[in-house]
């Protein structure tokens, strides 16, 4: 007689409980970096807001009116994944220039030439780190222990033509409700892809309107 599909013995309220620790929780697999992709790391100064954070800003932006994003690198510190496709590379890399230009688009018209009144965008990747266990897609089940995944950037916003620096981002981050969050585990770096968008954003916050 063919077995029944196997779903789970746990009660309900088990397996609830531990999507709701999987969702957040935040494993510390990753760190601030310094990595090299950045110049004059003593600019960037940690936020009052959370420690992870490092950051420059300048003064109001009033002239620019366009952004140019450069194609991001892939520079992973000590406590990135060793064992990341460099087709999953590719990918992420893909996703977090594709995420800095939605960002930056809510506030400046998006170019790919350099010249006047033009930010330029400069990316880094710089950890990846993905949930031990995930949802098996089309299975229907979970295998504790949960550790949600994440990713750390570097990344800065220049002048386009003179190359001065307006703004920059050192950071982290592991997935949470908000970024991630159950969608997350079905992919290896669902998480890793989600934070990076977030911060893009953060990068783009950091410019004074």
């Amino acid at each position: 007689m063919r077995p029944a599909l196997f779903i789970s013995t746990l009660p309900l309220q088990r397996p609830l409980t531990l999507l709701a620790v999987a969702l957040l929780s935040a494993c510390a697999a990753q760190e601030t970096t310094h990595t090299g992709f950045l110049s004059h790391y003593e600019q960037l100064q940690p936020t009052k807001d959370n420690g992870r954070d490092l950051v420059y800003k300048t003064q109001p932006l009033s002239k620019y009116v366009a952004f140019m994003v450069d194609a991001p690198v892939y520079m992973p510190g000590p406590k990135s994944d060793k064992d990341v496709s460099e087709e999953d590379v590719t990918e992420i890399k893909t996703e977090f220039r594709e995420a800095a230009i939605d960002a930056f688009s809510e506030r400046f018209h998006y170019t790919t030439e350099p010249g006047p009144y033009v930010l330029r965008v400069k990316l880094a990747i710089t950890g990846i780190d993905r949930p031990p266990y995930w949802f098996k897609v089309g299975k229907f089940y979970m295998v504790p222990p949960f550790a949600n995944g994440g990713a750390s950037s570097e990344a800065e916003v220049v002048d386009a033509v003179t190359g001065q620096r307006l703004a920059a981002l050192a950071t982290y981050q592991n997935a949470d409700p908000l970024h991630g969050g159950v969608l997350g585990y079905f992919t290896r770096y669902g998480h890793a892809k989600s934070v990076l968008a977030g911060q893009a954003e953060r990068l783009l916050a950091l410019l004074p309107k």
